[in-house]
């Protein structure tokens, strides 16, 4: 069994909606692999019994987390040491780990989400919105990215009241090519990955 752990509290986010729908898209079975949910990046520590059973069954555990940026005091680097130090703490074994946006640069999760956004499709939507941040100027806050992405995949009439009634519990609709693009060039670091760590 392949492990994943990754930063999200709760199954019903769009991060771990999103990474079980690429997975699937790939072809793996629910029987190969489990995302498991460790709450927060200092969290980790948490999982150690999970990480050290599966590694004695020979499974793999595998870390999916945000790289973050230096303005939060991390980045790729900083990330991926902070990472390797609580593993080599703990007596943990990692057999990979991934960074998003891509596993080379800065940032989190939704940098990567926004690459794969249909904007040639939605282009008014883009407009509207920068629009919107731009008016707000100053005296508001402005919606964060994930926020954001939120308010693209709400925004879309084209969904059911079933479908809308989902999105708070991370059901944004990925495989659906209509608003994201899972052939994108930025998406194909996290394919990589899987391909090779997944067994």
């Amino acid at each position: 069994m392949t492990q994943i752990f990754i930063e999200a509290r709760y199954e019903k986010t769009s991060e771990y909606v999103f990474l079980n729908t690429i997975i699937k898209e790939l072809g793996f079975s629910e029987a190969q692999y489990k995302i498991i949910c460790v709450g927060g990046n200092s969290n980790l520590i948490k999982a150690a019994n999970k990480f050290k059973e599966n590694t004695i069954e020979g499974g793999k555990n595998l870390i999916i987390f945000d790289a973050d940026t230096p303005a939060t005091g991390y980045g790729f680097s900083a990330t991926l040491q902070r990472i390797n130090q609580e593993l080599q703490s703990n007596g943990m074994q990692a057999d990979g780990i991934f960074l998003f946006p891509n596993n080379a640069d800065d940032g989190i999760f939704e940098n990567l989400l926004e690459k794969l956004m249909q904007k040639k499709t939605h282009e008014q939507w883009l407009h509207c919105y920068s629009d919107y941040e731009t008016c707000l100027g100053n005296h508001y806050l402005t919606p964060n990215l994930k926020g954001k992405l939120f308010t693209y995949i709400s925004a879309q009439k084209t969904l059911s009241n079933t479908q809308r009634n989902k999105l708070g519990s991370g059901q944004w609709l990925f495989n659906d090519a209509q608003y994201w693009n899972l052939n994108a060039p930025e998406l194909q670091p996290l394919k990589d990955f899987f391909c090779n760590n997944i067994s």
